[in-house]
């Protein structure tokens, strides 16, 4: 078998780039959906009230509460759950962490800008 043939077929879709990127963000949309059908189970706020504190479209809450929503910006997210009374908290992993770090470290600096700006002339007087 070759490696080609060990991969199954989401993995060799996931090998182009594009593609990858374009179901990263339409999964992470779908996880905050996800996170909020629960919420607004058990909030006491109408659709339209949530919509008006949460500053969006009644239509987008009753898309969400019914399924026909499947992904959302993380700034709805972060809207909505505001409007429901939570807040959101935000960690790098250590693990993470020092992976970036690492990189940062790794990463050469710039250099300068590759257009030289000529020295201007400085005028002495006697």
């Amino acid at each position: 078998m070759t490696e080609k043939n060990k991969l199954s077929t989401f993995d060799r879709l996931m090998q182009n780039p594009a593609r990858k990127e374009q179901f990263d963000e339409k999964y992470r949309g779908f996880v905050l959906v996800e996170v909020l059908i629960p919420l607004l189970e058990k909030s006491n706020f109408s659709v339209r009230e949530l919509a008006k504190n949460a500053h969006l479209s009644p239509t987008v809450i009753q898309d969400i509460k019914s399924g026909k929503k499947d992904s959302i910006s993380f700034s709805t997210f972060l809207s909505i759950l505001q409007a429901l009374g939570y807040s959101a908290v935000l960690e790098v992993s250590k693990e993470k962490a020092s992976r970036q770090r690492h990189q940062l470290l790794k990463t050469p600096r710039r250099s300068r800008s590759p257009v030289q700006r000529p020295r201007r002339k400085i005028k002495t007087f006697r």
